[in-house]
């Protein structure tokens, strides 16, 4: 009984978090905790899924390290970090699958307690992220007056497959609302002929969108300033869509909060499973960085209260 409580009590708190604001990771790991607890009631189901929920993130993200490693060793040569990642990687992926046999078979329990309280954190973590994407991406349940594009690297001096994405999603969603304005966000990097607006500009005109829709942001360099760039074309009444690529969709969402940008998410489909893979790890990584504290301190809680 206790346990149906707390896992609701988490889920209702999440529902609230997510009705205020849904773009931080509470929105997914909150729910997520809830459901977990609902499932301890049910011992052969709580173990399948704990099992389930450590083995599954913890073997793609082990294939995906496995996968950069190759690549980069097949590509730049013998290089410490590409070693790194491959059998760092092969290993993770290795020892996911094994994680039922050792909890079966490992003698000491302290040592299962803190293997389980560092994969299962991390694995909690992830699935955490991946809930918070999904639910910032539902559904808008605004009528945009500005549509705010996130470029994306150039390639060959032209627009790319995964910024070709972003700005069809972006012209589909002016075309439902044609009085929205368009900004197109994106400076230029050191291997890019142009800043990256100006290329989007010239695809959306191209398209047949007006001049005087489209707004220009050509100074940022990344996400974050993106967001603070952009921000000068946004007044305090507005209804601002971010359009970018599903696994970016979220560490976008949690800047454009930090600028106090009042927005909601349109999560443009990346069709490659790989490189989606790589890139969502990537950005749980920079979100690992950001709160470069307070998830090292959660692991350390996490810890202790397996050895209590």
């Amino acid at each position: 009984m206790v346990t149906l409580l707390i896992g609701a009590g988490l889920i209702i708190l999440g529902i609230v978090v997510i009705a205020h604001d849904r773009r931080t990771l509470l929105s997914g790991l909150l729910p997520f905790l809830g459901l977990l607890t609902w499932l301890t009631g049910l011992t052969l189901v709580w173990l399948a899924s704990t099992l389930f929920v450590i083995i599954l993130p913890l073997g793609i993200l082990g294939e995906v390290l496995t996968h950069d490693g190759y690549w980069l060793l097949s590509r730049y040569g013998t290089s410490a970090k590409g070693y790194f990642f491959l059998v760092g990687g092969f290993l993770v992926m290795v020892f996911a699958p094994l994680f039922p046999v050792l909890w079966l078979l490992w003698r000491s329990v302290l040592t299962v307690k803190l293997m389980l309280a560092i994969y299962g954190y991390v694995a909690v973590l992830i699935d955490a992220y991946l809930l918070a994407t999904v639910i910032n991406a539902l559904p808008l349940t605004i009528k945009p007056t500005k549509i705010l594009i996130l470029g994306a690297g150039l390639i060959k001096g032209g627009v790319g497959p995964v910024l070709r994405r972003r700005l069809l999603g972006g012209l589909a969603l002016y075309q439902r609302f044609p009085k929205a304005e368009l900004i197109m966000s994106g400076g230029q990097g050191d291997d890019e002929p142009e800043p990256e607006a100006v290329a989007m500009h010239r695809f959306a005109r191209q398209k047949g969108v007006p001049k005087s829709a489209i707004r220009l942001e050509t100074n940022s360099t990344n996400t974050a300033t993106n967001l603070s760039e952009a921000k000068r074309f946004i007044n305090s009444g507005d209804r601002v869509v971010l359009v970018t690529s599903d696994y970016h969709l979220l560490r976008s969402l949690l800047y454009a909060r930090r600028q106090g940008v009042n927005c909601q998410g349109l999560a443009v489909h990346t069709p490659h499973f790989t490189f989606t893979c790589n890139a969502f790890i990537r950005e749980l990584g920079a979100y690992t960085i950001i709160h470069r504290y307070l998830i090292p301190l959660g692991l350390v809680l996490v810890i202790i209260l397996c050895l209590i």
